[in-house]
């Protein structure tokens, strides 16, 4: 059965003296080679690894080399499936993993050994950069494998649909494999969207590339007080639409469905789309039922349609994916309705009073 009970206030101003129940607060290569792992490193613009703040040279990319006084040093290549290229005079060479510094250097320390470039000047420049496809798993609407079209963390949680409910982007991982000389490692970053989101400044400079694992962590029960996730929902990192069923015995969109709402939406953009029957509703406690994660059970809270719709914040709450609104009979819609169902006439006053005593007055009134 569905519990109730008083939970911390929402990030919203409510009643000073507090008497109104709150709800919830609110695919890239594989090696077999062992890993290096470090551990994870908190994303500073000023500290941000050199492995992650530098692009790496992988399959697909194409380069273009310029050489100086020697154009028949000069090429222009893309990198084949084992990230080699065919430099002039020395034949394959793999340039996987290689920074652009790395891989000019590389180039130059090569030309060296056939021709004197000591005092000419060697470019190499990315001309088409090749096709990101990163893993997005944890707390988002559809993890999986997604190619992207601006390698950015923020662009990477929306293509899997956004935000949900539970996510926690304080502490987004991205994990990266890096392979040096044949040997493989792998370093964890940990990039906070929530904080530029909630003070207004730039979003984190981090560039994902092609095998990038990105993971979106849960929001912990513990700390749903300190997390805004109103703030989230209304924001263009969240899924933009979330499902909101009801269950409506007073008319208008009655019986049972769902609505389509925006993230963000609130209480009352939910009760005006049933258009509820003002005459037979009960709007002085409307049911909103909720999934608690800190209990892993439902909380019912009654909310006050009436109030909600005449300016009362404290019964308008922000809505979740999944909740469920229940709008019940008041006494003369309860009435109407049992009065409707009886097909056999009452035998007389008698019977009538009966009727309502029993319907009513036993402890066990009609829906």
């Amino acid at each position: 059965m569905p519990s109730t009970r008083p939970l911390a206030a929402p990030p919203y101003s409510v009643s000073p003296d507090g008497s109104i129940p709150s709800l919830p607060p609110q695919s890239g290569p594989r090696y077999a080679q062992p890993l290096t792992s470090t551990r994870a490193t908190e994303v500073n613009p000023a500290t941000l690894p050199a492995d992650f703040d530098n692009y790496h040279l992988g399959p697909g990319d194409s380069i273009f080399v310029s050489v100086q006084r020697y154009p028949d040093l000069s090429f222009q290549a893309t990198l084949d499936l084992q990230g080699n290229i065919v430099v002039p005079i020395q034949g394959a060479v793999s340039f996987e993993g290689q920074t652009l510094p790395e891989a000019e250097t590389m180039l130059r320390n090569i030309y060296n050994q056939y021709v004197d470039i000591s005092s000419t000047s060697v470019d190499l420049t990315l001309v088409a950069q090749r096709g990101v496809e990163v893993t997005i798993l944890g707390s988002v609407q559809r993890p999986g494998f997604y190619p992207l079209p601006d390698p950015s963390v923020a662009t990477a949680l929306l293509t899997a649909g956004g935000a949900t409910r539970t996510s926690d982007l304080r502490a987004i991982q991205v994990q990266r494999q890096f392979r040096r000389n044949g040997i493989l490692s792998e370093e964890t970053i940990n990039v906070d969207l929530f904080t530029p989101l909630k003070e207004g400044g730039p979003l984190p400079d981090v560039r994902l590339e092609d095998g990038d694992v990105v993971v979106i962590p849960e929001l912990d029960p513990s700390q749903l007080d300190e997390y805004d996730r109103f703030l989230v929902a209304r924001s263009t990192l969240a899924q933009p639409v979330i499902n909101v069923r009801f269950i409506n015995y007073a008319g208008g969109r009655s019986g049972i469905g769902t609505l389509n709402l925006n993230n963000g939406s609130t209480f009352v953009d939910a009760v005006s789309l049933l258009g509820v029957n003002p005459d037979t509703a009960n709007l002085g406690d409307v049911a909103l039922i909720r999934y608690d994660p800190e209990t892993g059970r439902a909380v019912t809270v009654g909310l006050d349609a009436k109030g909600a719709v005449t300016g009362d914040i404290t019964q308008n709450p922000p809505l979740e994916d999944s909740d469920v609104i229940v709008v019940g009979r008041n006494l003369i819609g309860r009435l109407s309705y049992a009065l409707e169902t009886i097909t056999r006439p009452f035998r007389d006053v008698f019977g009538f009073t009966n009727f309502i005593n029993d319907a009513f007055f036993d402890g066990t009134p009609l829906q």
